[in-house]
């Protein structure tokens, strides 16, 4: 049974390597537009929905599962509990950006702000999985026992990721060929 505990983490490593992947290929983006060149908003849109989509719906409520079970076990959950807050938070960060990139038209957003809002999602979207990944994650393969693992696989559904799982979705076709090129 310990291969499913070995599972569960390696999703989640598998994960972020690729949400960190979209965030590259959105931080040339953001390159781009600082260096005064016009970015490809429609990819950058794409990576934020795709943040939205699968992130937020499948990977996050797996990390908030497991984070639970550590609350109830540790004498010390403040970072925990940070994580779970910072959830909340960077989801509506995204949410945040998300809305500004959709109405860059109607000139409500300066590019000053935009890029602000760029700036500030792509270091705390790192930061977390940083934090995740060297604080938490060995942590949680130390507490959590066969039993959890069965009983969060048994809560929070296996979603395919949209665009890197078994079969990329039509409208994120782009995006994930964008994403092969930049890492050839």
């Amino acid at each position: 049974m310990m291969k499913q505990k070995t599972t569960m983490i390696d999703r989640l490593l598998t994960e972020h390597e690729n949400i960190l992947r979209t965030l590259n290929l959105l931080e040339m983006q953001f390159l781009d537009l600082c260096r005064g060149r016009t970015p490809d908003y429609s990819i950058m849109r794409s990576i934020i929905v795709y943040i939205q989509e699968y992130p937020e719906q499948a990977h996050h409520p797996l990390e908030d599962e497991i984070y639970s079970i550590l609350l109830d076990r540790l004498d010390e959950v403040k970072l925990i509990q940070e994580l779970i807050t910072n959830h909340t938070e960077l989801e509506v960060v995204t949410r945040k950006l998300r809305e500004s990139l959709e109405s860059l038209n109607s000139d409500n957003i300066s590019m000053d702000e935009l890029k602000q809002q760029l700036r500030i999602f792509l270091i705390s979207q790192r930061q977390h999985i940083y934090i995740e990944e060297i604080q938490v994650y060995p942590l949680v393969q130390s507490v959590l026992t066969k039993k959890d693992w069965k009983q969060i696989q048994s809560i929070v559904p296996l979603l395919d990721d949209p665009v890197f799982g078994e079969r990329t979705r039509s409208d994120y076709e782009l995006l994930y060929h964008e994403i092969e090129d930049k890492n050839k």
